[in-house]
């Protein structure tokens, strides 16, 4: 109906006439129908971009704001999947597939929720970015426990129907990337730097020091901005492979509750 209504709406507002509402049988014409039939085609061409892209892309690219590459400050959070290959050999390919996709829908909420954006997805890994801001530290690492959280309480379901729950390592880091337009038939928006690169070297970390949720000294929000309920214990200094400097870590922790 709204299809219908706000084309012949659109009509009366440009002629300054409503005369089409005064006779019914004249809303529903061959033009009619013709505009609605565009109007819907488009709304869900640009809401199926938007779920594609992601809407902060979708809006980049429409105001052209990294036609020209800029350096931003960003958080990245890297989430990985605990025991991806033995589990992908279990289901096989197509359960596996069915298995990781439906780990990608139940983490969607918690990341939105945090005011995060799902910049890509790498395999069984997904890569997770906020701009920098004041708040952007202590809603990343919320986003953690609230992705935890929210495959916890689908266990029993993911066990029913794959026989294995889903656990995941996280890293989180902070620091400037070159964000720019990038590739011509396949065009995309790209974060390159050294940030993302060590974000992905203390996703390694994490499975070398037995700690599924690590963050450098950067990526942390000051001591009262922590979320509640979570504990930023030091590993001190340590060397990232691939990496000349060496990188202050934290392990990420939820506090045991008071009895």
């Amino acid at each position: 109906m709204a299809f219908l209504i706000v084309p012949n709406l659109t009509s009366a507002l440009l002629h300054g006439s409503l005369e089409p509402f005064r006779h019914p049988t004249r809303v529903v014409t061959g033009m009619t129908l013709a505009l609605s039939f565009g109007f819907g085609f488009a709304i869900n061409v640009a809401l199926t971009v938007t779920r594609l892209l992601g809407p902060r892309t979708v809006a980049s690219f429409i105001t052209g704001r990294y036609h020209r590459p800029r350096v931003e400050r960003t958080i990245v959070l890297f989430i990985d999947l605990i025991g991806s290959t033995k589990l992908a050999e279990t289901l096989g390919d197509a359960r596996f597939h069915s298995f990781l996709n439906q780990v990608f829908w139940d983490i969607t909420d918690p990341v939105l929720e945090a005011g995060g954006e799902i910049y890509r997805y790498v395999g069984d890994e997904v890569i997770i970015t906020w701009p920098a801001h004041p708040d952007a530290a202590s809603n990343a690492i919320a986003c953690i426990f609230a992705i935890e959280d929210a495959l916890s309480a689908r266990r029993d379901a993911y066990l029913q129907r794959y026989g294995a729950a889903p656990k995941f390592r996280a890293a989180l880091h902070a620091g400037p990337l070159v964000v720019g337009e990038m590739g011509d038939v396949k065009r995309e928006i790209v974060l390159l730097g050294d940030t993302m690169n060590t974000a992905a070297r203390i996703e390694n970390a994490c499975r070398t020091t037995g700690h599924d949720y690590m963050a450098s000294r950067p990526a942390l929000p000051r001591p009262e901005a922590m979320p509640p309920g979570v504990s930023a214990e030091s590993l001190g200094p340590m060397e990232l492979r691939g990496k000349e400097t060496v990188v202050d870590l934290f392990a990420l922790t939820r506090l045991a509750a008071a009895s």
